[in-house]
């Protein structure tokens, strides 16, 4: 770091430094946890626009209210928590549309996204683990066959493959993750 910049960081006020740490640790939390707090609210809500809009205003109030949050504590179930709120909000706001969800079911779903959260994680984490775990060949066929704009047609030909055959592969390779991922989670469960 140049000289000019380090002294000028030194004269940060200690509440600069411990704002800048508290929004790296609301960044590194809410990029953890946010696809699982806005496929909470996608599951309440029915279209996209809506469901945006809820997770930005939770994302606003998570924020504002972040200094209520005390850290090591469960960081996605408050987040849903404030999402359920929002969510309530929301469904007061078009209570008049044919489609909305009852109290009970926004409940109910709030509960188990809580639960299998983490369930939902261990499971991600396994699965990182079983993909390690096969061979490079399969590593590759899956990162080709799964890559963003990927056709099946493509890939067997550049692997001077059939398509049965590449799909053949494929379902054995899925098959062998399914069953690492159970024996990972087996594990993890039995300790």
């Amino acid at each position: 770091m140049p000289r000019d910049q380090e002294r000028s960081t030194s004269h940060y006020p200690a509440e600069r430094i411990e704002s800048d740490e508290k929004q790296e640790l609301f960044v590194r939390l809410l990029m953890q946890h946010e696809r699982r707090v806005y496929g909470y609210i996608l599951s309440l809500v029915p279209n996209w626009h809506d469901a945006d809009e809820i997770s930005q205003n939770t994302h606003v109030w998570l924020w504002k209210e972040f200094d209520s949050f005390e850290p090591g504590t469960n960081f996605a179930a408050w987040a849903i928590r404030v999402a359920h709120f929002h969510v309530l909000t929301w469904r007061k706001q078009v209570s008049r549309s044919k489609l909305v969800f009852n109290q009970e079911f926004i409940d109910l779903v709030g509960e188990e996204q809580v639960r299998g959260g983490s369930r939902l994680d261990d499971t991600h984490r396994a699965l990182g683990d079983c993909i390690n775990e096969l061979s490079c060949r399969n590593r590759d066929l899956l990162a080709q066959c799964y890559a963003e704009g990927a056709v099946i047609k493509e890939v067997a030909k550049s692997q001077n493959r059939t398509i049965g055959s590449v799909y053949k592969t494929l379902q054995r390779v899925r098959l062998a993750l399914h069953k690492c991922i159970n024996r990972h989670l087996a594990i993890e469960e039995a300790t």
